[in-house]
């Protein structure tokens, strides 16, 4: 899998499908140098329930490097949507501690410079797109050998499911991807088997999700190419799964 280190955009935009056509979300490169990037993304996965731990120094290194890209999820704040400002209003009321914002101050990305903007922003979630997905190589995926980027480490405000952001988040990382310089192939990603997030929901909350995320990928075409048990953590099925874009 051949490494990029460009992108066309640093912060990009897309209207969402479904919603009106001003409707938005921006994605602004996270900065492993930055203290405060860092430790809002310790909260995120705490928030998210999944490896926190991973942040510092793995996936610091690892965004350095280029192999990996997380990006915050970002509304834009404060003309560009009708209900932006009603969104993070809403993000506030359940993480008040978010009203801090962050700056733009990342200057790789992908491991190539960039001249970041200074400016102020609300991060809401976070998503990656990686080159790679560590662990996974002995497991015979039906995916091409090269022209693959994963999508990872996705995250939208439990505040703000069910708004269209998390749709909008990936109909942006999926444009982005097809364009170039990437001119990805075929998008993968992994998830909680729907079974296993169902019984895992249960066993926190004592109720059944809506939705799980297979489910949900699986409406956006992602297909099942492979599952594997006790990938993540003992007793829970993993599903792999692909979208081939071109």
């Amino acid at each position: 899998m051949q490494a990029i280190n460009t992108l066309s955009s640093e912060t990009l935009t897309l209207p969402t499908k479904g919603m009106s056509s001003t409707s938005q979300v921006h994605l602004i490169p996270w900065d492993p140098n930055s203290s405060e990037h860092v430790d809002r993304l310790v909260k995120q996965r705490e928030d998210c329930g999944w490896d926190s731990e991973k942040v510092q120094p793995l996936w610091q290194e690892r965004q350095r490097l280029g192999r990996k890209c997380i990006f915050w999820i970002t509304l834009p704040i404060p003309t560009d949507e009708p209900d932006a400002d009603g969104k993070l209003l809403l993000h506030f009321d359940m993480f008040p501690m978010d009203k801090r914002p962050l700056q733009d101050t990342s200057a790789s990305i992908r491991g190539a410079p960039r001249a970041p903007t200074h400016e102020s922003f609300y991060p809401v979630g976070h998503i990656s797109l990686d080159s790679e997905n560590p662990g996974t190589e002995g497991f015979g995926l039906d995916i091409p050998s090269e022209g693959v980027y994963w999508i990872k480490t996705f995250y939208v405000s439990k505040a703000l499911r069910g708004t269209g952001v998390g749709r909008a988040a990936m109909d942006t990382i999926e444009m982005m991807a097809v364009e170039k310089p990437l001119s990805a192939r075929t998008l993968a990603l992994d998830t909680v088997q729907k079974d296993s997030a169902i019984a895992l929901a249960i066993e926190n909350t004592g109720q059944s999700p809506k939705m799980t995320a297979h489910g949900w990928y699986e409406k956006r075409h992602y297909e099942l190419i492979h599952t594997v048990d006790d990938f993540y953590a003992p007793g829970l099925k993993t599903v792999f799964m692909k979208k081939d874009i071109t």
